[in-house]
């Protein structure tokens, strides 16, 4: 069954009621459609609002002229900034508002440590972003952007069913700097189908990953695979999906990988 607004079809929303969103609600006909609503929940409703303005703030950012624009942009976001203060003169709001010109903090290193020796390396996948990785022809591999990962990574624990030698290998040099560097490395593995490969865990185990194998093939059948990459910064990422820890998976199988973000949305 169709109705007058194309744009709003019949189904289930989670959708704030806007002005606009209320005036279009009501030219539906009573007699073929009923409009369900329901009043915000007090413990969600900040974070349905904060949807809503947060989405309007970024279309006016994005609307404003390409001249000065991240000059204007600041200064926009001020504006609603100060807007946000109960009392202008309170310090905190005032540590909120936007340096001039505007700048983004990308890292904080130390010096004398082998960190320093180069500037960390930078995963290629912003750190408040998440994405979705297929080995698809033209874009970055799991294994390019796993190796990109891992240097900026504070520890790091995998859980995979089968760990082999020659998918260790695409990312052997990171991860041997990452232990060298006294950082902390967790496995979990299985031997479910025999394919994890002993090669594979002794090198791990000699470079000082703490390992765990689970040998259950009966009622377990350990099969999950997922990276998370912790960083004391509070930037940390996780890779979930379907790619174990071998050549094929890495670079040209056919898999789904969804990368996530501690800080994005």
């Amino acid at each position: 069954m169709s109705n007058d607004n194309d744009d709003l079809p019949f189904g289930l929303y989670e959708r704030l009621v806007t002005a606009g969103l209320k005036a279009r609600l009501l030219r539906f006909d009573s007699n073929t459609a009923h409009i369900v609503t329901k009043e915000l929940d007090p413990a969600e409703a900040h974070a349905t609002l904060a949807r809503h303005v947060a989405k309007l703030v970024a279309r006016a950012l994005n609307a404003l002229p390409q001249e000065n624009r991240a000059a204007a942009q600041s200064a926009l976001a001020n504006q609603i900034l100060r807007l946000l203060a109960a009392d202008p003169a309170d310090a905190r709001r005032r540590d909120d508002l936007v340096e001039t010109p505007p700048e983004e903090l990308r890292a904080i290193e130390p010096i004398g440590t082998m960190r320093n020796d180069t500037s960390v390396v930078a995963p290629l996948v912003a750190l408040s972003a998440s994405d979705l990785l297929v080995n698809a022809r033209g874009e970055p591999g799991l294994a390019h952007a796993l190796a990109h990962e891992i240097p900026s990574a504070d520890s790091i624990d995998l859980l995979c069913a089968f760990v082999r030698w020659h998918g260790l290998r695409l990312l052997e040099s990171q991860l041997e700097v990452h232990c060298r560097a006294g950082r902390r490395l967790r496995v979990i593995t299985t031997v479910f189908t025999g394919s994890t490969e002993r090669k594979a865990l002794d090198w791990l185990v000699a470079h000082g990953a703490q390992v765990k194998v689970s040998y259950d093939t009966q009622s377990t059948r350990l099969h999950a695979k997922a990276w998370l990459f912790r960083r004391a910064s509070g930037y940390s990422t996780a890779y979930i999906g379907s790619s174990n820890l071998s050549k094929s998976a890495l670079v040209d199988g056919v898999e789904w990988n969804v990368r996530l973000s501690q800080v994005g949305s």
